[in-house]
């Protein structure tokens, strides 16, 4: 039971391989998680429901990347997914050539994926994530150009959809990240600054009558809460009065409960201790929501060093990325 009392257990779900860092995480149709490796540009799937499973790799873009930095659904589609691939050094903290790709799944497995090769996207800073809009429409979030890009997968163009001081590094030291996650809904765009440790959100619509567009803003940018530094990780409830964040260097979870009417927000950390969380992933199961944490394990460089006082870390040791699922009660806000 944690602090707030929402959360009945912590499982431990899977050992992904030694020394990773994972980053991009969807549900399957087939309740399999599909997830992408940033250190390596390897993409694997698993069982999350049978703790004797093991990952299994389905494809490596070794030839054109060397990491992938984030993965999404494809709305209307029936297990394909964009994947974003990069060039990466996460010692010097540098990305460049990004590339996006379309890989559909068979239910099974039992055949090869099918990739293809969608953009590649030119004159951005560091795309650190791509989310779905439509079918044809996902947002780009550049972490370093501080802005949000819409991008149309079938012509490859990009647009700028949004710049704004909130997006910026804050400065300090050791800051290197603003931008980060976003989550979409009818109403509005929800993102976090990762080094202000801000949670934001700005009205958007959807436009219908130009499937180019897919959306546009339709006011400023409000900031909801200013108290969760380092985050990493984004997922909302279905009624939009939670949202779930994770600290990738204190290694906790926080719940940010939202009023519907004001937008005034109020953070709980409600699990502590876990090993450098960065994903968050909330899915429904029979009406009640469930919680998949992906974390990073003993993974150190030398802009981000974890507290060695840590529980989980006799399982991080014996293999360093690891990924933890947290069954949640129905929400309770």
């Amino acid at each position: 039971m944690l602090e707030d009392g929402s959360v009945q257990d912590v499982v431990l779900v899977t050992q992904l391989p030694s020394d990773s860092w994972f980053e991009g995480f969807a549900l399957r149709p087939n309740g399999k998680i599909l997830a992408s490796r940033l250190d390596e540009p390897e993409l694997y799937t698993f069982n999350a429901e049978d703790p004797e499973s093991t990952p299994e790799l389905l494809h490596n873009f070794e030839e054109e990347a060397n990491g992938l930095i984030n993965l999404c659904p494809i709305p209307g589609t029936n297990d394909e997914y964009l994947i974003l691939s990069g060039v990466v050094d996460l010692v010097n903290i540098e990305f460049e050539e990004f590339i996006v790709w379309r890989v559909a799944l068979s239910p099974d497995d039992s055949s090869p994926p099918k990739v293809t090769k969608v953009t590649k996207i030119e004159n951005t800073g560091f795309c650190i994530g791509i989310i779905p809009v439509s079918e044809r429409v996902v947002v780009i979030p550049d972490s370093f150009k501080n802005c949000i890009w819409c991008l149309d997968i079938h012509t490859g163009n990009t647009s700028l959809l949004i710049a704004d001081d909130t997006m910026k590094v804050a400065g300090g030291e050791g800051d290197f990240f603003g931008l980060n996650r976003i989550r979409i809904t009818d109403e509005f765009l929800w993102f976090t600054n990762t080094s202000a440790g801000t949670l934001c959100r700005f009205p958007i619509e959807r436009v219908q009558d130009d499937p180019s567009v897919g959306i546009r803003t339709t006011g400023p940018v409000q900031i909801l809460t200013d108290d969760i530094p380092h985050c990493d990780g984004l997922a909302l409830s279905r009624d939009q009065t939670a949202v779930y964040t994770c600290s990738y260097t204190d290694g906790h979870i926080w719940k940010v409960s939202i009023d519907p009417t004001t937008g005034k927000a109020k953070t709980d950390v409600v699990l502590k201790n876990l090993s450098a969380p960065t994903a968050v992933e909330l899915v429904y199961v029979n009406d009640k929501p469930k919680l998949f944490v992906v974390c990073c394990g003993e993974i150190e460089m030398n802009w981000f060093v974890q507290d060695d006082q840590n529980p989980w870390s006799e399982v991080a040791n014996i293999n360093s990325a690891v990924t933890v699922t947290v069954v949640t009660q129905e929400e309770r806000v």
